[in-house]
């Protein structure tokens, strides 16, 4: 009887082995599959990823494209447009008033802007006026409000909107305006002094002359931009000299007051009491001498705002000295911006994170990445992907210099010094040192 089942049972020991093979390939075929499939997924994340980066630089560019659009084609506004936008100047559109006009936020042709009314008499003609903007447009830097926009037959200006107020109201905490911490402060003063080196190497050279916290504006990021430049250009001698505001009248240079001459060390005599003003937040009359008595004394610590958080007190003697510097009546006695005072203050950026960096840690976010400054771009105010070396040795994100370089730039955005070549070089060991830091977290 086993003789008889030895066949049967034979056989299908023959089919379980080749039953067991074929499932054996099957196995390995899948196997070879999902290596396959593997690959292809690593492939297509890496396509993936690609793809999301070439939109989100054809979104800048875009973006760029639409700004350059808007500062080209969006220049001309009518009466009629202003008069839509304030509302018929209805008072709660107006946002402030100042020596050379009101001021009204709106929105023109789907951007957000705000109106500036200068005043309309002066012995300019339409043409002269549009003549004079169209010069200040051109004028552009980071640190500078940019002009979007005229109305000739109004006198008008709009400018880009800038939501964080004014650095006036952030020293004198009003208007629900938070104090600024005192990196936020440094940094902007460096901001500032770089704005006004550029606007005086510009050509020909533009003096400011109502350089005060009122004039300098916080973006979305709390980075600074002055407003006003070149504004006392567009009006009348006589607009210019009225000035019925005592706290302004204490930014004014001495020198302006006997001889009615803007110069650019007007400009610094202002810069040096908004110096004051970032450090103590103090009211401006008398600021000078409560300074200079609390450095003879030794004790600046007395005079600085606490508000601002802890002062490092070596950089905070090092920046009074400089604005009594910059505060002296006689102007041949004050420094000079590019040679004197940027070599100053300019390396305490470093001790400084980036405003959206202070931004995040001033509202209590924990485990929030600190961005080291140097892989910050200075035009965009964000972390660079593609960094790239100019002529001036700064280093810039690509699109962004590039951007400058094809609009027929030739000179520095930080210095308005003129490059020596547009030729860029990629910053190959930043992009590395910003990818390691990325990665880890």
């Amino acid at each position: 009887m086993i003789q008889e089942k030895k066949p049967v049972l034979e056989s299908q020991i023959t089919e379980s082995s080749y039953a067991g093979k074929e499932l054996e390939e099957k196995i390995i075929q899948a196997v070879e599959l999902l290596i396959s499939f593997r690959k292809q997924r690593d492939e297509m994340q890496i396509e993936r990823d690609n793809a999301i980066k070439e939109v989100n630089r054809f979104r800048k560019l875009v973006q760029d494209d639409a700004d350059e659009y808007c500062i080209k084609n969006f220049f001309s506004i009518s009466f009629s447009d202003i008069i839509e936008a304030t509302r018929n100047f209805d008072p709660s559109s107006k946002i402030g008033e100042g020596k050379f006009g009101s001021v009204y936020k709106g929105i023109i042709h789907h951007v957000k802007v705000a109106i500036k009314m200068l005043p309309a008499c002066g012995s300019f003609s339409d043409s002269d006026f549009q003549h004079k903007a169209e010069s200040l447009s051109r004028v552009r830097h980071p640190n500078l409000v940019t002009l979007i926009g005229i109305c000739s037959e109004s006198r008008s200006l709009a400018y880009e909107f800038l939501e964080n107020g004014n650095l006036e109201d952030h020293l004198a905490c009003c208007k629900k305006s938070r104090p600024l911490h005192w990196q936020h402060r440094i940094r902007i003063a460096v901001e500032i002094c770089s704005a006004l080196i550029f606007v005086h190497a510009n050509d020909p050279c533009i003096v400011h002359g109502n350089l005060r916290p009122t004039n300098i504006l916080l973006d979305a990021k709390f980075v600074s931009k002055i407003s006003d430049f070149g504004v006392h250009l567009l009006i009348s001698q006589t607009e210019n000299s009225n000035n019925d505001d005592p706290e302004a009248s204490i930014y004014v240079d001495p020198e302006y007051i006997d001889n009615g001459q803007f110069t650019v060390e007007s400009d610094v005599y202002s810069f040096g009491v908004i110096l004051l003003r970032l450090l103590t937040a103090r009211p401006a009359l008398g600021i000078v001498r409560d300074v200079k008595c609390a450095l003879e004394s030794g004790n600046l610590g007395s005079v600085l705002d606490s508000s601002a958080g802890d002062w490092p007190i070596e950089q905070a003697e090092l920046l009074a000295y400089l604005a009594l510097s910059c505060c002296e009546k006689d102007p041949l006695n004050r420094p000079n911006m590019l040679s004197e005072v940027w070599p100053t203050i300019e390396p305490m950026r470093d001790i400084c994170k980036p405003h959206s960096d202070l931004n995040t840690s001033s509202q209590g976010s924990k485990g929030q990445k600190r961005i080291p400054p140097h892989f910050v771009c200075p035009i965009f105010q964000d972390v660079m992907e593609d960094p790239h070396i100019a002529a001036d040795g700064y280093t810039y994100e690509g699109d962004a210099i590039k951007g400058w370089l094809y609009s027929g730039h030739d000179t520095s955005p930080m210095t308005n010094l003129k490059l020596d070549t547009c030729d860029l070089i990629p910053n190959y060991a930043l992009y590395r040192a910003i990818q390691e830091w990325q990665q880890q977290f």
